[in-house]
C-alpha cells in the first residue's frame, strides 16, 4: 500500500468555506450590537435622573423664559381659554349667492367682541346646508390668532370690534345657507389674573 493512500482528504469545497466566512460574520455582528445596546441602556440608566433634573429645572424657569421674549410673543403666551365669553361674541355667515366660481360659493363670517376681553384665539365651525337643511359641508376657520402674521393668522380682535373672515367652499347645490358655531374662545389675562398665575 502506498503511503499516500491511508490519508482521508476531508477539505471543504470554496462554498462551503463561504457559508462558514458568512456565518461568523454574522454571529459576530450580533455580538458587537448586543454589546453597544446594553451599553447604550447602561448609560440611559444612568443620565435618566440628570434629564428630569433638567426638564424641572426648565420648568421652573419658564417666568423668566415668558420675561426675555419680545412683548409681542410673551403677551401672545399670556391668556386663558374662556368658554363663558362666548356669550358676548356675535358671530354670523352670509352667503353670496351671485359669487359663484368654478363650482364654489363664497362666505363672508363676521365676528363682533361686544365684551371688555381682547379676543386672542376664536374657533369656528362653519356648516353649509341646503334649502332643506340637511348638511352639505364643514369648514373650520380661526377669526382670532393670539398675534397678526400674513395668511391666515389674523390678529386679536379687540373690544368692541368687529371681524369679517372671506371663505370659499366648493358645493355643486343651490340654494344654500351657513351657520357658525363656536368652537373655542381665548382670552387675554386681567392683571388681577396675572398676579394669582405669577404665584
Amino acid at each position: 500500500m502506498a503511503r499516500g493512500e491511508h490519508m482521508a482528504g476531508n477539505r471543504s469545497g470554496f462554498l462551503g468555506s463561504l457559508v462558514y466566512g458568512v456565518c461568523g460574520v454574522i454571529g459576530v455582528g450580533i455580538l458587537c450590537a448586543t454589546g453597544v445596546a446594553m451599553y447604550g441602556m447602561d448609560i440611559v440608566d444612568r443620565k435618566f435622573d440628570r434629564v428630569v433634573e433638567t426638564g424641572t429645572e426648565v420648568l421652573r424657569s419658564i417666568p423668566e423664559i415668558r420675561e426675555s421674549l419680545p412683548p409681542v410673543l410673551a403677551d401672545a403666551l399670556d391668556d386663558r381659554r374662556a368658554p363663558e365669553y362666548r356669550e358676548h361674541i356675535e358671530v354670523s355667515a352670509k352667503i353670496d349667492p351671485t359669487d359663484r366660481r368654478h363650482g364654489t360659493s363664497g362666505i363672508v363670517i363676521e365676528a363682533k367682541n361686544n365684551g371688555d376681553e381682547v379676543v386672542t384665539m376664536l374657533a369656528v365651525r362653519v356648516n353649509i346646508e341646503d334649502e332643506r337643511g340637511r348638511l352639505v359641508r364643514s369648514e373650520s376657520a380661526y377669526l382670532a390668532t393670539p398675534f397678526a402674521l400674513e395668511g391666515e393668522w389674523a390678529g386679536p380682535i379687540l373690544s368692541d370690534s368687529t371681524r369679517q373672515y372671506a371663505m370659499r367652499v366648493r358645493s355643486q347645490k343651490q340654494p344654500l345657507s351657513a351657520t357658525v358655531e363656536i368652537c373655542d374662545v381665548r382670552v387675554w389675562r386681567t392683571g388681577s389674573e396675572k398676579a394669582i398665575a405669577a404665584r
